[in-house]
C-alpha cells in the first residue's frame, strides 16, 4: 500500500483524508476563537508597517473633498489621489511616500456607492466599514504585492489555499489590452494551481479612477466559505454567490486613460490594494455573515439582555418573519456609522448634504429600533460599545463619546415629536385625498413643504408611504435641481485651455496710510482672451453695448473665491472702457465679466486695470470680520464646524455646525461682543504663504476638511503677544488691522437648536448705521409704553405703532435690538389697542351727543380716528333717535358704519340702505338690540367710496332741507 507523510508519520491514504479534515477543522475552530477584530486590524498593519517597511498613515477624514464625486470618503485610496494624478507639491508629506499602509473609516450612502438600501436585507452590506489598504508609489509592482497578499492570508491569518482563488485581467481587444498574464504567471510561481487562477474581463479585473486618469489591470482573491481538500468552484468566481466572495482586490495602476479613451503607460507605476475589515474579520471568525462577527455580537447582545428582544438569529428574507433580524442588522450598522460621523462634527440637518445623510440614517436607525422594541433613549447606550470597539483606532471617538450620545438623545426627542406631527398631517392627507394609487411628485411635493399641515420629513415621509403600501415619487432636492440647472448652463470652455495663466498676485499689493487704504491701479495688463457672454464663443473683438468676459495676462481684480465676491472696476485706455461687473475663476484663469461702455476692445489691446475701492474695502472689512466671528464661536463651544460663508460689501453670512443649543440672547451677546473686542483692540492682521502641509500642522489653525487646496496657501493670522486669536487658511483679502473694520453687530440668526446655525452680520458703516437704528427703535418702544401706561396722546399711539413695525421691517438693525422691541411690540400691541378703541369710541360717543343736540336731522359724520369695532361701539352705547352714519378711511379702505333706532322712520331707512345697494355695496346688520340696529361695512374701493360718500351727502342736505321747511 502506498503511504503518506502526515507530520513527523507515514499513513495510508484514507487516513490521510481523514486526519487533514479534522486538522483543517481544528486550525479553523482555533481561527475562529482567536483572530478578533482587532487582533486582525492590527496584524494586518504590523505585517505590512513592521516586516515590508510601509509608512502608516491615518486614516482621512469620512467628509470628501469638493470634486471626489461623492459625499464622503468612499475607499482607502482617496487621500491618496494626488499622487495618482501627479498632483504632489514639494512641501507635501505626500512627496515622500512610497510604501503606505493603513485602516480606512470609509462611508456609502450616496452617489456611486450607495450601499444604504441594502443594509439589513442581507449579511455583507454596510453603511461604514473599514478599508485595510497598502499601497506602492512608484517602488515596488506586481510581483512584491502578489507575494506579500499570499504570505498575509497563508501564512499569518492561516488561510488554507485551498479556500482560495484568484482572478486576472484577459485583456480586451476592443481597447488593445493585452492578457496580464504576468499577473497569472506570477500567482502560478507563487504556487497557487492553475484551476486556482481565473482570467476576467474589464467589468472585474480592470479598474479606472474615472473617466480619465490613472487605471489599471486588477488581481482579486476570493475565499471559498465551504472549501474542502477536493473541492473546486471556480464557476462560483465572480457569480454574486455568497459561498464564494472577493476579499481583497489588488490594483495595478499601469495606464494613464486619456481624453479620447485611449490608455498611454505611465512615467511611474502603482500598486493600490484594498480588503475590508468586516469582511475578512468574518472569513477568520469561520462566519458567512460580517454581522456574526464580534464587530457587531456585542450590540446584538446588548439590545437582548437591555431590552428583552429575543436573541439576533441571523435569518434574512422570507425566513425572517416580522424583520427582527434585519432591524438587528440595521440598527447595528446605523449606530456605528452614527457615531464615526457625529465624531467628526457632522450633525443631523435638513439642508446641509452631508447632514441630511446622517438624519436619513438616524431616522431609519429608530424606525428599526421600534420593531426591536426598544424604548426610547436607549440607542444612545450603544455608542459606548461602539467606542470600545473602534475608538483605539480612531481616538476622535474616545474624545466626542459625550457629544455623540447628546446629540442622538436631542435628535431621538426631535424625531419622535416630528413622527407624531408627519403621522397625523399624512392621516389628514389621506383623508383629503380624492383618488388611491400612489403617491405623485406633486402630492410629495405639498406634503414636504406643509401644505396639509405640518411639514413632513422626506425619511418619515417614506416610511409612512411603506406602512401604508402606497409607493412614492420624490422630488428633486434643491441641489440636484440646481445641478441639472448648472448642467444646461455650461459652455465649452477648451478654446480657453491655450490662454496663458492669470497672474492675479496684484490683487494683495493695497497698502495702509493711516487709516486710508490704497489699491494701486494696474496699468499694461494685455486681452489674451475674449469670451462671448451670449453664446461663450471666443471673439478677436467688441464694440460699445457688447457684454462679454475678458481675460488678462495679469490683474489687480479679485476673483470670487473662498465666499468672497468678486471685484467690480473698470479696465480702460485713452479710447476704450470696459466696466467690470464681476470677477470670476475658471482654472487658473481670472474672467472679467461685464460690457463695452465706450470704444472698441481687442485681442492684444492693453488696459489698464482699476478696481470699485469701496467695494473692495467692504469685502475686506466683511472678510476680516468672519474670522473673528469664527473664532468667537470657537470660543463659545469648541465643537463649532464652519459650513460655508459669503462676505461682501459690509454684509457677511456665516454657516456653522455645533451640537450646541444656543440661547439667543446670551450666546448672541457674547459673540457680538468677543469680535467687538477684538475690533477694538487695534490687532494687526498678516498674511504669509506655507506648504499646505505646513500650514495645516500649525497649532489651532483653521480650515475646512473637505476643501481642496492648492500645494502653497495663504495664512491669515490674527494674533496678539500672549495668543493667536485666529489662524485660518484662506486665500481672501483682509484688512491689516482689526480695528480698520470699524463697527460689527450680526444682524439675524437662525437655527437655535443643534445643527445647522446661520449668522447674518453687518461691518463698517453698515453696522454703526444699524447699531444708530436699534437706538432710536429703542426709544420709540419706550416712548409707546410710556404713552399707553399713562393714557396720553391717544390720537399718536397707531402711528406710533406703525413707525414702529415700519423700521423693524425696513431698516437695517442688530438682531438683539430688533427681537427686544418686537417682544415688547407683542405684549403692548394688545393692550394699546384696546386701551385706544375705548378711547376713540368715547371720543366718538361725544362727537355724536353734541351732534345730536346741535341737529334736528339724522347724522352724517366723518372721522380719522378709529376703527370698524370703534364705531360699532360708540354707536351701540349711544342713545340715539334718529339714523347715524359715520365713515372712517384710509389709503385702502373706507368704513361705513350705520345705526338706526327702533322707532326709526321707515322711508329714511329705506333710503339710506338704498345708497349703498344702488352701488352694488352689501351693507351687513352686524347687531340688532332692543334699541338699535347696527350695520357696517368696509369699501375697499376707493372710487366707489367716494360715491357713496357723496350720494350720502345728497341725501342728508335733503333731509336737512325738508326738515327746515317742516318746522
Amino acid at each position: 500500500m502506498l503511504m503518506r507523510v502526515f507530520g513527523n508519520h507515514k499513513v495510508c491514504r484514507n487516513c490521510l483524508r481523514r486526519l487533514r479534515t479534522l486538522n483543517k477543522s481544528f486550525q479553523r475552530e482555533g481561527s475562529s476563537h482567536s483572530w478578533r477584530s482587532a487582533s486582525v486590524r492590527s496584524t494586518f498593519l504590523d505585517f505590512f508597517c513592521g516586516k515590508h517597511e510601509h509608512l502608516f498613515v491615518p486614516s482621512s477624514s469620512i467628509i470628501a473633498k469638493k470634486g471626489e464625486g461623492s459625499y464622503f470618503t468612499n475607499a482607502g485610496m482617496n487621500q491618496f489621489k494626488p499622487i495618482f494624478l501627479n498632483d504632489v507639491g514639494d512641501g507635501s508629506p505626500m512627496s515622500h511616500y512610497r510604501r503606505v499602509a493603513n485602516s480606512q473609516k470609509c462611508v456609502r450612502i450616496g452617489g456611486k456607492h450607495n450601499d444604504l438600501e441594502d443594509v439589513g436585507h442581507d449579511l455583507t452590506h454596510h453603511t461604514f466599514f473599514e478599508m485595510l489598504g497598502s499601497w506602492s508609489f512608484g517602488d515596488y509592482f506586481k510581483r512584491e504585492a502578489c507575494a506579500m497578499a499570499l504570505e498575509l492570508l497563508r501564512d499569518v491569518y492561516k488561510i488554507p489555499m485551498s479556500a482560495l482563488y484568484f482572478t486576472y485581467f484577459k485583456g480586451d481587444n476592443s481597447l488593445q489590452l493585452e492578457e496580464d498574464l504576468e499577473t497569472r504567471d506570477l500567482w502560478l510561481s507563487l504556487g497557487v494551481h492553475k484551476e486556482r487562477v481565473l482570467p476576467f474581463g474589464m467589468r472585474d479585473n480592470f479598474w479606472d479612477m474615472g473617466v480619465t486618469g490613472p487605471c489599471g489591470p486588477c488581481t482579486e482573491i476570493h475565499y471559498d466559505h465551504h472549501h474542502s481538500g477536493n473541492r473546486l468552484v471556480p464557476h462560483l468566481v465572480n457569480a454574486n454567490s455568497p459561498q464564494v466572495v472577493e476579499i481583497w482586490n489588488l490594483v495595478f495602476m499601469q495606464y494613464n486613460r486619456q481624453l479620447d479613451q485611449s490608455l498611454v503607460p505611465l512615467l511611474q507605476r502603482h500598486v493600490d490594494t484594498g480588503l475590508g475589515l468586516e469582511r475578512l474579520t468574518a472569513t477568520l471568525q469561520n462566519s458567512t455573515s460580517n454581522y456574526d462577527t464580534d464587530l457587531f455580537t456585542p450590540i446584538f447582545d446588548a439590545i437582548h439582555k437591555d431590552c428583552g428582544t429575543p436573541r439576533y438569529q441571523g435569518r434574512v428574507g422570507s425566513d425572517d418573519l416580522g424583520g427582527r433580524d434585519m432591524a438587528y442588522r440595521v440598527v447595528a450598522d446605523h449606530i456605528r456609522m452614527l457615531c464615526v460621523c457625529l465624531s467628526e462634527g457632522i450633525l443631523p440637518d435638513r439642508v446641509d448634504q452631508h447632514g441630511h445623510k446622517v438624519r436619513l440614517v438616524l431616522y431609519r436607525c429608530l424606525q428599526s429600533a421600534k420593531v426591536l422594541g426598544v424604548n426610547p433613549g436607549y440607542i444612545s447606550s450603544l455608542v459606548d460599545i461602539i467606542v470600545d470597539s473602534l475608538g483605539g483606532t480612531y481616538p476622535e471617538l474616545n474624545q466626542s463619546c459625550k457629544r455623540i450620545k447628546d446629540v442622538i438623545n436631542s435628535s431621538e426627542d426631535h424625531y419622535y415629536h416630528t413622527l407624531e406631527q408627519g403621522t397625523n398631517t399624512f392621516k389628514k392627507f389621506l383623508r383629503k385625498r380624492k383618488k388611491t394609487g400612489p403617491i405623485t411628485e406633486l402630492e410629495s411635493g405639498d406634503l414636504l413643504s406643509g401644505h396639509y399641515g405640518y411639514p413632513v420629513p422626506m425619511e418619515i415621509l417614506t416610511s409612512l408611504a411603506q406602512q401604508h403600501k402606497l409607493s412614492i415619487q420624490i422630488p428633486q432636492r434643491g441641489s440636484e435641481k440646481q445641478t441639472e440647472k448648472q448642467k444646461e448652463q455650461v459652455y465649452d470652455l477648451s478654446h480657453l485651455q491655450s490662454l496663458p495663466r492669470t497672474d492675479d498676485h496684484y490683487k494683495y499689493l493695497y497698502r495702509r496710510t493711516g487709516s486710508e487704504y490704497e489699491f494701486p491701479d494696474l496699468p499694461d495688463t494685455s486681452v489674451v482672451g475674449i469670451l462671448s457672454r451670449q453664446c461663450g464663443e471666443s471673439e478677436e473683438s467688441l464694440q460699445s453695448g457688447q457684454e462679454a468676459s475678458l481675460f488678462l495676462d495679469k490683474t489687480c481684480f479679485y476673483a470670487e473665491c473662498g465666499g468672497q465676491i468678486g471685484d467690480t472696476g473698470i479696465l480702460q485706455n485713452e479710447t476704450s472702457v470696459f466696466v467690470v461687473t464681476d470677477t470670476q475663476r475658471v482654472g487658473e484663469l481670472i474672467q472679467h465679466v461685464g460690457y463695452v461702455e465706450k470704444g472698441e476692445i481687442r485681442k492684444g489691446d492693453k488696459l489698464t486695470a482699476r478696481i470699485n475701492q469701496d467695494r473692495r474695502l467692504g469685502n475686506m472689512r466683511a472678510h476680516t470680520a468672519t474670522h473673528l466671528l469664527n473664532w468667537s464661536l470657537r470660543k463659545l463651544t469648541s465643537d463649532a464646524r464652519q459650513n460655508g460663508s459669503q462676505v461682501g460689501e459690509d454684509r457677511l453670512y456665516f454657516e456653522v455646525f455645533t451640537a450646541r443649543v444656543m440661547d439667543t440672547v446670551a450666546d448672541v451677546n457674547q459673540l457680538q461682543d468677543g469680535v467687538r473686542g477684538l475690533i477694538g483692540r487695534g490687532l494687526p492682521v498678516s498674511s504669509h504663504s506655507l506648504p499646505l502641509s505646513e500650514a495645516q500642522s500649525l497649532d489651532h489653525v483653521v480650515y475646512l476638511l473637505n476643501e481642496v487646496y492648492p500645494h502653497t496657501v495663504n495664512v491669515v493670522s490674527i494674533e496678539t503677544e500672549e495668543e493667536s486669536k485666529s489662524v485660518e487658511l484662506c486665500g481672501g483679502t483682509h484688512v491689516l488691522n482689526t480695528q480698520d473694520i470699524g463697527d460689527f453687530c450680526i444682524e439675524k440668526f437662525k437655527g437655535v437648536g443643534q445643527g445647522r446655525k446661520c449668522f447674518y452680520c453687518f461691518t463698517g458703516q453698515l453696522a454703526t448705521q444699524a447699531q444708530h437704528n436699534g437706538n432710536t427703535l429703542q426709544k420709540m418702544m419706550s416712548d409707546l409704553e410710556i404713552a399707553v401706561k399713562t393714557e396720553r396722546g391717544h390720537q399718536k399711539w397707531e402711528d406710533m405703532i406703525k413707525s414702529i413695525n415700519t423700521m423693524m421691517f425696513s431698516a437695517v438693525l442688530p438682531k438683539l435690538e430688533r427681537d427686544d422691541v418686537e417682544n415688547r411690540l407683542n405684549q403692548i400691541e394688545h393692550v394699546a389697542m384696546t386701551k385706544l378703541n375705548a378711547l376713540n369710541a368715547q371720543e366718538l360717543q361725544k362727537e355724536i351727543m353734541i351732534s345730536i343736540r346741535k341737529i334736528r336731522s339724522w347724522l352724517q359724520l366723518t372721522i380719522d380716528y378709529g376703527n370698524t369695532n370703534v364705531i360699532k361701539k360708540a354707536l351701540l352705547t349711544t342713545s340715539i333717535d334718529r339714523p347715524v352714519v359715520v365713515m372712517k378711511s384710509d389709503s385702502k379702505t373706507t368704513h361705513f358704519g350705520v345705526a338706526f333706532p327702533k322707532n326709526c322712520d321707515a322711508k329714511l331707512k329705506e333710503e339710506i340702505l338704498k345708497v349703498f345697494r344702488d352701488h352694488d355695496v352689501k351693507l351687513r346688520q352686524q347687531k340688532k338690540t332692543n334699541k338699535i340696529e347696527f350695520w357696517c361695512v368696509n369699501v375697499h374701493d376707493l372710487v366707489k367710496s367716494e360715491e357713496i360718500q357723496w350720494a350720502l351727502s345728497v341725501l342728508y342736505y335733503r333731509s336737512l332741507r325738508e326738515d327746515s321747511k317742516t318746522r
